[in-house]
C-alpha cells in the first residue's frame, strides 16, 4: 500500500501550543478521519506525523507538509505570509509581540489552514494531472551584504542553501564594499537584500526565516537588531 506522510509542525511550550496552530491540528485530525477509509480502498494510507517545535524554530510553526513539501506548494495561487499573534505572544512572554504565519489564496488569509485547503492540496498532490498550477516567481537580486566577518558567511551559506531549497534560479551575490553597505543606509552588518531591499540587518535568523522572507519577495518585516560577532566593525 502506497504511504501518504501528512506532517504538522507546530510550537510547543509545556504541552500548549498557540491558537491558531491548535485549530490546523483540529482541521487535520478532521480530514484524516474523513480520508483515511477512502484513500485506503484506493490503495493509499494516510499516516500523520506530529512534530512539536522549540521557541528557536518558531518560524517554521503552523506548518503543513505533504510528503515532506509544504501544503502550499499544491494549492492554486496560494502564498504564504505572517501577521501578529497574540496567542503565541502570551505563551513566550513577549510584550512586543511576535508573528505566525499565515496561507493567502484569492485575497483570502487564513490563520489556521482549513478543512476544504488541506483536503484541496491532499488531493492536487494525488493527481499530478490536476488542473492547478504553482505560482511563479519574479526575477530576484538576492545579495548578502558583509565585510567576510564568519557571521557574515553564516548569513550568505545560508541563503545560498535557502534558494536552492527553494529550488530558485538565482544566484546569490556576497558584497564586501563597506561603502554600500553604508548608502543602503544601514549600521551594522550583516545584511541580506531583496530587490534593493534591506530584509536582515546585523543578524542571522534561521533557514526557515530566510526563506519565508526571499518567498516574499523583499517586503521587509520590522527586522529585530542585533550586533553582529566582529562588534560592530564589519561596517
Amino acid at each position: 500500500m502506497k504511504k501518504l506522510l501528512i506532517e504538522w509542525k507546530h510550537f510547543d511550550k509545556d504541552g500548549l501550543t498557540c491558537k491558531r496552530c491548535s485549530q490546523t491540528g483540529n482541521n487535520l485530525d478532521n480530514v484524516i478521519k474523513q480520508l483515511k477509509e477512502e484513500y485506503a480502498s484506493k490503495g493509499i494510507d494516510i499516516q500523520f506525523q506530529e512534530t512539536k517545535l522549540p521557541e528557536s524554530r518558531m518560524s517554521e510553526s503552523n506548518q503543513v507538509l505533504i510528503d515532506g513539501v509544504l501544503l502550499e506548494n499544491f494549492i492554486p495561487n496560494a502564498i504564504t505570509g505572517e501577521n501578529y499573534c497574540d496567542s503565541c505572544s502570551d505563551l513566550i512572554d513577549d510584550p512586543s509581540g511576535c508573528n505566525c504565519r499565515t496561507v493567502t489564496q484569492s485575497d483570502e488569509t487564513y490563520e489556521a489552514i482549513p478543512v476544504d485547503l488541506i483536503k484541496q492540496a491532499i488531493a492536487n498532490k494525488l493527481n499530478p494531472g490536476a488542473d492547478y498550477k504553482f505560482i511563479e516567481r519574479k526575477s530576484m537580486n538576492i545579495q548578502v551584504l558583509g565585510s567576510g566577518c564568519p557571521t557574515c558567511k553564516k548569513l550568505y551559506e545560508l541563503t545560498q542553501e535557502a534558494v536552492k531549497q527553494l529550488k530558485i534560479d538565482e544566484k546569490v551575490e556576497y558584497i564586501t564594499d563597506v561603502s554600500k553597505i553604508i548608502k543602503m543606509g544601514v549600521m551594522s552588518s550583516p545584511v541580506l537584500v531583496v530587490n534593493g531591499k534591506p530584509v536582515i540587518t546585523g543578524f542571522v535568523p534561521d533557514i526557515e526565516k530566510i526563506k519565508n522572507l526571499i518567498t516574499k519577495s523583499g517586503e521587509s518585516p520590522e527586522a529585530a537588531k542585533s550586533e553582529c560577532s566582529c562588534g560592530g566593525k564589519c561596517c
